[in-house]
């Protein structure tokens, strides 16, 4: 009878420290999946800069001169990180805040939300990236005392 409880116990813990393996890697997987996502946008980039006929996707960005819309794709790109880098637990909300507010000090910086929260808000797919998209909110809120009106 004790054989069957130390065995009954012996089964447990290895199943339980298979289970506890399997959703570390699960973990581990959509960490590194989040992770390279930001580099295959940068790849994007990286691309449009290289061959000026490849922005032509970007009808929005028509108007903007060739500077501004440098600017505007760099700018995106560092938000993506950021949010990637949140998403992973590896920047904290302070973090977000204070690059975020750093980006906003600069008018181009505001003017650049005004023209992307939209469309980024409709981006979000779950509530970690809510959570980013709240706390950029927040930090334009705290740079221009202005409180927008939420996205549709």
């Amino acid at each position: 009878m004790r054989s069957n409880r130390v065995m009954t116990a012996a089964l447990l813990t290895i199943a339980g420290t298979s289970m506890a393996r399997l959703v570390l890697s699960e973990r581990h997987h959509r960490d590194r999946t989040v992770l390279e996502s930001p580099r295959i946008h940068q790849r994007l980039l990286a691309a449009q800069v290289e061959r000026p006929g490849l922005r032509a996707i970007w009808g929005s960005l028509t108007p903007l001169d060739p500077s501004e819309r440098r600017l505007h794709v760099h700018r995106n790109a560092w938000v993506s990180a950021w949010e990637a880098l949140y998403r992973v637990g590896a920047l904290s909300a302070e973090g977000v805040h204070g690059a975020a507010c750093a980006l906003f000090a600069a008018p181009e910086g505001l003017k650049w939300w005004i023209r992307v929260r939209e469309e980024r808000a409709r981006a979000v797919g779950d509530e970690r990236s809510r959570r980013f998209h709240g706390l950029m909110e927040a930090a334009y809120q705290d740079e221009t005392g202005t409180v927008l009106p939420p996205p549709e």
